[in-house]
């Protein structure tokens, strides 16, 4: 699948800085859970999120919900 030594350690590198990143990111949003929105933690097998997305205001739900978390600029480790 790897060409040389070179590309994989590339790859490797790209996988390791996304899960720090996505590390990063995660420990801010738990810390302040007032200020960012509400992370969803609930197995599928509880009851999941799936009969919420399976309305048109779920659907929306969802939408609002990605769009405050990814615009938010403090949860953009890079900058902070």
């Amino acid at each position: 699948m790897f060409w040389s030594r070179r590309l994989r350690e590339w790859w490797l590198e790209r996988g390791a800085a996304a899960r720090r990143r996505h590390e990063a990111w995660l420990a801010v949003a738990l810390r302040k859970p007032g200020k960012y929105p509400r992370i969803p933690v609930r197995p599928v097998a509880d009851g999941g999120f799936d009969p919420v997305l399976a309305t048109p205001e779920g659907r929306v739900w969802a939408e609002s919900w990605w769009g405050s978390t990814l615009e938010n600029p403090d949860l953009d480790i890079e900058r902070g």
